[in-house]
């Protein structure tokens, strides 16, 4: 893929890298100066000082052939003004727009005519209050967030002392609302489960689940063969 990032704090640094690592090509646009210049030696993509709100620098970052823009500074209303110019000169581009201030973020997904202009609206304040708050209520965890579901993706680290191990997952007795998707044994193997698949003795679990499930969840996996 190829991406345009507006902003390269540390959210669009971290994004810029993360894609890098992968394999995408990345351009940032970056209106300091100096932090323009750093950043020309931190990535191997181009970097642009200017502005994403001006039509000339998403041009002159091709725009046109974007698969993705990504409006990652920390001022939502310039946010929001590149991602409506970004999809005018680009329709087909995903655009992603970050918004720090999570009553901006409701009403940008409320109003009908601004909703056209962005495909995803994403607020790292809102996100991370989230993953704290979760993580002060059910402890534990290594977690991925669906808040608007109230669900959570949560890894779980068994080994030989736990009760589980070498369980069937049909016959762990998960509680309802909650499902593995998947297990990694020992040596970092795969496994796709199904309800006949047999736990390793030490590795990891991969479960989807409700958040008023995570307790029960957690008091079933963490319970040692000891405590029996």
């Amino acid at each position: 893929m190829f991406v345009v990032i507006m902003g390269a704090g540390r959210v669009g640094y971290l994004v810029a890298k993360m894609l890098e690592a992968e394999g995408h090509d990345v351009t940032i646009i970056e209106m300091d100066k100096e932090r323009a210049k750093e950043l020309s030696l931190l990535i191997n993509g181009l970097v642009i000082e200017g502005d994403a709100t001006n039509q000339k620098t998403l041009e002159e970052a091709n725009i046109k052939q974007a698969d993705a823009f990504a409006a990652l500074t920390g001022r939502d209303d310039a946010n929001l003004l590149a991602c409506i110019l970004a999809k005018h000169l680009n329709p087909k581009v995903t655009t992603i727009l970050r918004v720090s201030n999570p009553k901006n973020k409701e009403v940008f997904e409320k109003v009908e005519d601004l909703k056209r202009y962005f495909d995803f609206v994403i607020s790292p304040e809102e996100i991370a209050a989230n993953y704290i708050f979760r993580s002060i209520v059910t402890p534990g965890f290594d977690r991925v967030l669906f808040p608007k579901e109230g669900a959570e993706i949560v890894q779980f680290r068994i080994d030989e002392n736990s009760e589980v191990a070498e369980k069937v997952v049909k016959d762990l007795g998960l509680p309802k609302d909650s499902l593995i998707v998947a297990i990694y044994d020992e040596k970092g193997n795969l496994i796709i489960p199904s309800g006949d698949t047999k736990l390793p003795k030490k590795g990891q679990i991969i479960i989807f689940a409700k958040n008023s499930a995570l307790k029960d969840i957690k008091s079933l996996l963490e319970k040692k063969k000891s405590e029996e």
